[in-house]
């Protein structure tokens, strides 16, 4: 998400866009003089705010931030199946330090449904998979080989075959 001096892009997130696992960027991207933006995200009683973003953090001759308390972006990712369902996101927007704007929506987050049915986040099951579909890929693999060996050691039999029937034209004369 980029807040700009037309607000928050994009406006409108398809509903089933966000899964859980999902990390969401906020950057400040308003270049108003003065300006600054706090993120507040809430879900059932529980809020998480960002700290305040500003447009651009001051760096030195190094390349480091001068203030290290300055931010311009905002991480937040739903880990776990508590964050499925609706959130609600508030962007207040200041100027000199006095709230100036605050502009809400929502986000659907739903749950990360995998379509094979043979996927699985329990390491050991994973594992079963990996080591059976890898014993199949070896089979398929030999039988492969197999087959490419004997074509072409049928090839090279008739390469060797017709070049014994030739005779070299001066043999002739």
């Amino acid at each position: 998400m980029i807040n700009n001096d037309e607000g928050p892009q994009p406006a409108h997130l398809p509903e089933d866009a966000l899964k859980v696992g999902d990390s969401v960027w906020f950057w400040m991207k308003d270049s108003t003089e003065n300006a600054s933006l706090v993120i507040e995200l809430s879900k059932d009683g529980a809020t998480v705010r960002s700290p305040t973003l500003v447009y651009e953090c001051a760096l030195d001759e190094n390349g480091s931030l001068v203030d290290k308390n300055c931010k311009n972006r905002f991480d937040f990712t739903f880990s776990t199946n508590a964050t499925i369902g609706l959130w609600n996101i508030s962007y207040m927007t200041s100027i000199n330090g006095s709230l100036s704007e605050t502009i809400s929506g929502s986000v659907t987050i739903n749950q990360d449904l995998h379509l094979d049915a043979n996927h699985t986040h329990d390491d050991g099951t994973q594992s079963q998979i990996v080591e059976s579909n890898g014993s199949t890929d070896n089979s398929t693999i030999q039988i492969v080989a197999i087959f490419v060996a004997v074509l072409s050691a049928v090839g090279l039999g008739i390469l060797l075959f017709n070049n014994e029937k030739k005779t070299d034209p001066l043999e002739e004369e």
